[in-house]
């Protein structure tokens, strides 16, 4: 009779929380310490290869622009006018490049300041706290950059263009830009995807701003499993 009241208790805890357990009953909870952690790592993975792309594309034009020569539909006015700007267009990539894999990123000298707190606890409410810095500055560029791109789109779909081709590329403008404001509307920064994950793990809720009722379920060294379901107003 006893295990019969514990599975209808069980089976009843597992109702009242629905979708809240089964979103987190197979996902780790990590601390705020290893998020910021793997947000750094990402964010070093994230500016090394910009750095290595942009600084191996400004040496690439640097030797194509070398190796421009006057020709037939080129004179030596042009090649010289494409040699100044192409030689510039290269410097900036590389020195673009050189700047991003010379300087951390903001996560990452949040984590280095983290990792030097000696107090666990002192050092997991720090790690939180910049989280919470990186999510919400991440969030605001975020939607600046779609909104920008949302007035790019109007003017380039509703403008007349001041040119006359056969092609009018200023529709073609405008669906980039609105693809790109619809991206940065919806898709969420990794920063952002950190936060929710820690809050997740913790059975937060953002929106409300209050804890979900949560059930833990553990198995036991002698084989039984134990539920622990907590509730927080």
């Amino acid at each position: 009779m006893k295990k019969v009241t514990c599975l209808l208790l069980c089976v009843l805890l597992l109702l009242m929380t629905a979708s809240q357990t089964l979103a987190s009953v197979n996902q780790a909870s990590l601390s705020a310490e290893t998020l910021l952690g793997n947000l750094a790592q990402a964010k070093k993975t994230e500016r090394t290869i910009g750095g290595v792309t942009a600084t191996a594309f400004g040496v690439g034009t640097g030797i194509f622009v070398s190796s421009l020569s006057s020709n037939g539909k080129l004179t030596e006015n042009d090649v010289k006018a494409l040699k100044t700007i192409g030689y510039f267009g290269a410097g900036v990539l590389v020195g673009s490049g050189i700047i991003a894999l010379a300087m951390p990123s903001e996560a990452e000298n949040h984590y280095r300041d983290v990792k030097i707190i000696e107090d666990p606890l002192a050092r997991e409410n720090a790690a939180y706290s910049s989280l919470v810095f990186c999510a919400e500055k991440a969030k605001r560029e975020r939607l600046i950059n779609g909104a920008v791109s949302a007035a790019a789109a109007l003017y380039f779909l509703f403008s007349e263009p001041n040119y006359y081709y056969e092609t009018n590329y200023y529709t073609y403008n405008g669906l980039l830009f609105a693809a790109g404001a619809g991206a940065s509307f919806l898709v969420k920064s990794v920063e952002e995807k950190m936060l929710d994950q820690y809050h997740q793990g913790r059975g937060f809720s953002e929106n409300a701003g209050q804890y979900f009722p949560n059930l833990k379920l553990s198995w036991s060294p002698n084989g039984r499993v134990t539920a622990a379901y907590s509730y927080q107003f």
